[in-house]
């Protein structure tokens, strides 16, 4: 297989496969739906309308170059896995009480809870049906495998202790359940799609698992950045996440202590913020989790480069660990 040219932008290099895999997203999900279930429907056209910034398929479409050719397979892991991951937030942004989702007014402020929840569990379970109907078995052990690990991330989040729910040992393992596990699975499916060998998983293993954990590091940092999103969303919803967890374990004891009951301290989040954010700098959070980011997003890249054609996957996983947005 011929390497394509790095320098031609990714998103010119798989533009037919986007095209493709949306096609045949349509035709799964929209097939029948405008006279059976005009909500679900017009449900469906919320979700799909906003676009994100197609991580997760242009994974598979990437890891699949890599073993292989994309074919049929490797557009339905896309899809599934992608249809996964709108199901999480749908459910996320119904416990969050969310308001907002890439910027536009979230799907439980337009629909309601219970509609939202509901087609949460549609696309779960329209997900499984495709998986059997197109007999695509691996993906429906990755996918399931998937499911366990974001639900078990969750549950270690929420049931998180004082001590412990600012660790950054405890914040990356959950960054590896959920962000990371999305990410494995789309490397994986992508992969299998093309015909990897079980011998041969654990470096997409091992290369995923780092990827997701940079991956949500430069999500964390970003939360700090003024770049027309909204700034400090993290601690608006009093959540620590991994730079102000490196500057708490920088901080002495008591400022620590005391920072982190601001952080708490949604109700006054104005008054606070300024103070938080002075410590944050005076402890460097952001450098350090700049440095760890490095770090993992190293080790992600070691393990690409034990395979044979993933020069576009190595630069595309260089490219997204450079975001601002």
């Amino acid at each position: 297989m011929i390497a394509m040219d790095v320098k031609q932008p990714i998103s010119e290099i798989l533009a037919q496969d986007l095209q493709n895999i949306d096609a045949l997203k349509r035709e799964i999900f929209f097939q029948d739906t405008k006279e059976t279930s005009p909500l679900i429907s017009t449900f469906l056209e919320f979700v799909f309308e906003k676009k994100g910034k197609n991580l997760r398929p242009k994974l598979t479409l990437l890891s699949s170059k890599a073993q292989g050719e994309t074919n049929r397979s490797t557009y339905l892991s896309a899809i599934l896995i992608d249809i996964l991951h709108e199901a999480t937030l749908l459910h996320d942004d119904v416990v969050d009480a969310a308001q907002l989702r890439r910027g536009e007014t979230s799907a439980n402020v337009v629909f309601g809870n219970k509609a939202t929840v509901l087609m949460g569990d549609y696309l779960l379970s329209k997900m499984i049906e495709v998986c059997t109907k197109e007999k695509e078995f691996k993906l429906l052990e990755i996918i399931s495998t998937t499911l366990v690990s974001l639900s078990k991330g969750e549950l270690i989040q929420l049931n998180a202790t004082k001590e412990s729910e600012f660790s950054v040992s405890q914040l990356t393992k959950v960054a590896a359940l959920k962000t990371g596990s999305l990410l494995k699975a789309s490397c994986l499916a992508g992969a299998y799609s093309s015909g990897l060998q079980e011998e041969d998983e654990q470096i997409w293993n091992d290369f995923a698992e780092n990827l997701g954990i940079a991956y949500q590091i430069k999500d964390d940092i970003i939360d700090y950045l003024e770049n027309g999103k909204e700034q400090y969303k993290d601690i608006k919803e009093g959540k620590v996440n991994i730079p102000m967890a490196l500057a708490l374990k920088n901080g002495d004891k008591e400022t620590s202590t005391h920072i982190l009951k601001l952080i708490k301290d949604k109700e006054n989040f104005d008054t606070n913020i300024n103070g938080v954010i002075a410590f944050l700098k005076s402890q460097n959070g952001v450098e350090l989790a700049e440095e760890l980011q490095d770090n993992f997003t190293e080790k992600a890249v070691v393990e690409l480069k034990k395979l044979s054609n993933s020069e576009d996957l190595i630069a595309f996983t260089e490219m997204i660990a450079k975001r601002n947005f």
